[in-house]
């Protein structure tokens, strides 16, 4: 049964890594939309929209202009319409998590002092995701049938040549942030039930650690501009036990 917004309104159903992946993959065998939308159960101009990125970028631009030249408009619509806008806002940002991380980055880079007057002004919530973090940790390690020790840390660092298994960049380089070490991920985050084990940590940069968060690798990475074939199977290799059940059949085989 469709769920229904509070407004009355029929809640869309996101739009899915798998319906793109889907989507692309017919469309190169030469399918049209049209088919691609029934088996999809969705609208033709939807499938079109997510196939198309020109058209979807050339729509947003003229909506963008048109609000700007109506801004009383657009207000008025805003006023009346506060929840549906409100809906629509928290169904892209859960569509789009990359966009959200990569908005909140640039913002972070134009002010700088907001994180260190952020935690000066609210030590409670930085104390309390730190002690969430910490107690994943040590249920984590408690589960583990062999509990990480630091010499099989250094051990999968050089398994990797002291690099980002998913970006491939050194600590010196840009996007590890100034930091002098890599970061230690864990391809199944501890939040969804990884443990804290050989077998599923890699060396990351702090940009690949902060922007996969509690992500699936597979929804994560296949996205990322810097993906490679060759490391995602150097991952699939080594981390058995993270990646097991979480790959595309595509990709399994």
């Amino acid at each position: 049964m469709a769920s229904v917004s509070q407004n009355g309104r029929r809640a869309r159903r996101p739009w899915t890594a798998q319906d793109q992946i889907f989507a692309e993959v017919a469309a190169a065998c030469g399918v049209s939309c049209r088919e691609i939308a029934k088996v999809l159960k969705r609208d033709p101009s939807v499938v079109r929209s997510h196939l198309d990125h020109r058209v979807a970028t050339k729509r947003a631009t003229k909506n963008i202009r048109w609000r700007e030249s109506n801004p009383q408009y657009y207000t008025n619509w805003v006023q009346r319409n506060r929840e549906r806008k409100r809906e629509n806002e928290q169904l892209w940002a859960k569509n789009n998590p990359e966009k959200v991380r990569q908005k909140i980055r640039r913002w972070r880079n134009v002010n700088p002092e907001w994180y260190r007057l952020y935690c000066q002004a609210h030590p409670d919530v930085i104390r309390e995701n730190s002690r969430r973090r910490n107690v994943r940790k040590r249920a984590a390690r408690r589960q583990s049938l062999h509990p990480v020790t630091r010499a099989q840390i250094d051990a999968r660092f050089a398994l990797w040549n002291n690099r980002c298994a998913f970006c491939g960049v050194d600590a010196a380089h840009e996007r590890n942030h100034g930091r002098k070490r890599l970061a230690v991920e864990h391809v199944l985050a501890l939040a969804n039930g990884g443990l804290d084990e050989k077998s599923n940590l890699v060396p990351a940069c702090t940009g690949c650690n902060s922007s996969k968060s509690d992500s699936l690798v597979e929804d994560w990475y296949l996205q990322q501009p810097w993906f490679t074939e060759a490391r995602w199977r150097k991952i699939q290799r080594h981390c058995p036990s993270a990646v097991v059940g979480q790959l595309p059949l595509s990709l399994a085989a």
